[in-house]
């Protein structure tokens, strides 16, 4: 008998009236009658929506924060999403004729359906029909864990979790409004009515959050009673004889789980009124600088090197992020664990960034597709077993074999592989143009940063301190840094405590002079081959095609070599059948430090006022029970985005994202344990946590 995936679909079948029905539940979706009443009549009247949406008062321009004015609604179980197209509705009414919050919509499905099904139980519906098109049009990707859509120019977040609601709830970390309590009766799905789902709600609400449920099942409601909830009955809709409503009546303290990694305090400022210095002007500073430029904050960027020629091969020696092209395409496991899950959430906010910018012709590069090879027996089976245990979409990946692997190339392979439609290859260097054009950023370029230091006249408790920034040419004041300074910054990656790992690595560049045939479409193997920009390097070779990249630790000599030329060719000739015979100029090329950690995860967030920490911490016993230890204390103001590898073009437009939120002070976009796996200060915790660190 096959194992169970990880990552199950719905199995549905069409009643009357088009109504779905579920054969995990054997039951209907909703109601057969009229699915849009009912939903409308437990979820959105019982929940107050309407009333509470029209009540809604802008928050006051002079303090003016991201948490403010907006309307979270968490819903347990997405089915069809009906609920959010009805609610969605709803907003959008209101907000014709008045001010409306945004709007964040939290999902949980275990059994998430396809986009296709969605369309067809919509019809049933005219009335949703733009806004079903809009859902289904931004439809993620059907793979375990969290995923975010931005509908209404960012006015609408719909968070869905495709996976268990009780390892979902706990990864969340906001407050909610109102509950929906969907999902299929407690008689047909027990697994999910369990005393955590009530706890957990009680911990996510606040004083007077509402929640309607269609059950008046006894468990549910003294699951809810215990939880905190005042619970109300009502007539049931339909053949339904009563159903139930209710609010929290006192809000409850909860200790975090991990204090350690506990949320930075929001600065106190509007994000408009911020003055904010990012320090390095490659991948991950351009993306973080572009999008607090976006959310209206003054950025001032400071990089060491020189402006660079925009579209000609770069001649800097340290930067990664001056290669000719980079491949694009998620990290697939077997298990499908943490670094999958993050790499996924960065390709689908990478796809959300660049997909835009290509179509406007305002970047380089192509995202039609990636063949990556299994060119050895561990990266065979380590797809092979994604494909069986994880279960992954034909949208997201899809097994060729040797043939249909040339085919998708245009040349032969000896390989078969996982073909990724929506990976690729981009230009780093258009990337950070288009980023650094925003008119909210000014760079300073060639300006050596040689000291960081928070303005000893500001009070460092008061949470919104004033940093001083100098460079060997200037002196900048900042109400917030972000330290984006790659790999080969030791001074200020030791004195912030991020242990970066620089790891050289050499790409080689084919001319149109060495004749040599490269794919159609971007490959990986055991480095990448991708097609690229047609450009006339400084020697006069008109550069069409790269591949690489070698791993050379710890060598940090700017120095290009035949060797490594030589490793590169065999690595291409090993995976396609191209002849590299002829000899290729060892000037074509470039070296490049990548940033690398020890997890090989990225270093993202605020950094920890480590002095506190280690004399709160790192100094005490790590045997304590956890509620024992106070939260993380922070250097308010100072973030860091680095250490993101070979992966960037899949990590630097997710950690912008996050440093933005901690910035604004609004919900977090990755669940807990993503954010856990990424924060700065996670290597000193576990070895204190492993007791390999205790005084």
């Amino acid at each position: 008998m096959a194992s169970e995936k990880l990552n199950p679909y719905a199995n549905i079948r069409w009643a009357e009236n088009q109504t779905p029905y579920s054969d995990q539940f054997e039951d209907h979706y909703y109601s057969i009658n009229d699915g849009l009443a009912e939903t409308d009549y437990i979820f959105l009247q019982h929940n107050h929506i309407a009333e509470r949406l029209a009540a809604y008062h802008e928050p006051e321009k002079s303090r003016k924060s991201a948490r403010l004015g907006v309307f979270c609604i968490a819903e347990t179980g997405f089915g069809t999403g009906l609920s959010f197209l009805a609610t969605l509705l709803t907003w959008q009414k209101i907000g014709q004729s008045k001010a409306v919050p945004d709007l964040h919509f939290v999902s949980f499905e275990k059994y998430p359906m396809q986009a296709e099904d969605l369309s067809l139980a919509h019809a049933a519906f005219p009335e949703l029909e733009e806004l079903s098109e809009e859902l289904v049009n931004n439809y993620p990707l059907r793979l375990p864990g969290w995923h975010d859509l931005w509908l209404f120019n960012g006015r609408v977040r719909l968070t869905l979790w495709f996976g268990d609601v009780l390892k979902g709830l706990p990864e969340c970390n906001f407050k909610v409004d109102a509950w929906y309590l969907d999902g299929f009766t407690p008689s047909r799905n027990p697994e999910m009515w369990q005393p955590e789902l009530f706890k957990q709600m009680a911990r996510l609400s606040q004083k007077d959050t509402t929640f309607a449920t269609f059950t008046v099942a006894g468990e549910v409601r003294r699951g809810l009673e215990d939880a905190g909830f005042e619970v109300e009955k009502d007539d049931g809709f339909g053949h339904k004889r009563e159903m139930c409503f209710g609010r929290l009546l006192h809000e409850r303290r909860y200790s975090p789980k991990w204090p350690w990694f506990s949320r930075v305090p929001a600065l106190k400022k509007d994000i408009s009124d911020l003055r904010i210095c990012v320090v390095g002007a490659g991948l991950a500073g351009s993306a973080v600088a572009y999008q607090l430029a976006n959310l209206g904050a003054k950025v001032t960027v400071l990089d060491a090197e020189p402006e660079p020629e925009w579209g000609c091969p770069s001649d800097n020696a340290a930067q990664a992020s001056g290669n000719l092209a980079g491949a694009v395409h998620p990290l697939v496991t077997a298990d499908w664990n943490l670094r999958s899950q993050f790499y996924l959430k960065g390709f689908e906010t990478t796809l959300k960034w660049l997909l835009p910018w290509l179509e406007a012709g305002e970047i380089h590069g192509s995202l039609d597709g990636l063949m990556q090879l299994a060119v050895d027996e561990t990266q065979f089976k380590r797809l092979q077993d994604a494909f069986r245990r994880v279960g992954l979409p034909e949208d997201f990946a899809v097994w060729c074999d040797q043939d249909t692997a040339s085919t998708r190339l245009g040349m032969e392979t000896a390989y078969s592989g996982t073909f990724f439609p929506q990976g690729g290859w981009i230009e780093p260097q258009s990337v950070i143009k288009k980023c650094l054009s925003h008119p909210n950023i000014k760079v300073n370029w060639a300006h050596s940063v040689t000291e960081i230091s928070c303005n000893a006249s500001q009070n460092q408790d008061s949470n919104d301190p004033a940093w001083q920034i100098l460079t060997d040419k200037s002196n900048h004041i900042a109400d917030a840094v972000v330290l984006c300074t790659g790999a080969l910054s030791d001074e200020l990656n030791e004195q912030f405590h991020l242990p970066i790992r620089p790891v050289k690595g050499q790409v080689t560049h084919f001319s149109r002079e060495d004749h040599i045939n490269l794919p159609a479409i971007a490959v990986t193997h055991k480095g990448y081959t991708c097609p690229c920009r047609a450009q006339v390097d400084k020697q006069g070779h008109e550069i069409f095609g790269v591949t690489g990249a070698t791993f050379e630790a710890p060598d940090r000599s700017y120095d290009m070599s035949e060797k490594a030329h030589q490793e590169n060719l065999a690595q291409l000739t090993q995976a396609l059948d191209t002849d590299t015979s002829l000899e290729v100029s060892l000037v074509q090329g470039k070296i490049g430090f990548r940033p690398t950690t020890p997890d090989h995860l990225p270093m993202i967030g605020p950094v920890v006022d480590f002095k506190w920490a280690q004399q709160v911490y790192y100094s005490q016993s790590h045997t304590h029970a956890v509620f024992r230890y106070p939260e993380q204390k922070y250097q308010s103001g100072l973030f860091v985005s680095n250490g993101h590898g070979a992966r960037g073009l899949m990590s630097v437009f997710l950690a912008a994202e996050m440093i933005a939120a901690d910035v604004s002070g609004s919900v977090q976009i990755l669940p807990a344990s993503l954010m856990d796996a990424c924060h700065p200060e996670r290597f000193d915790v576990r070895s204190w946590r492993s007791a390999k660190n205790n005084s």
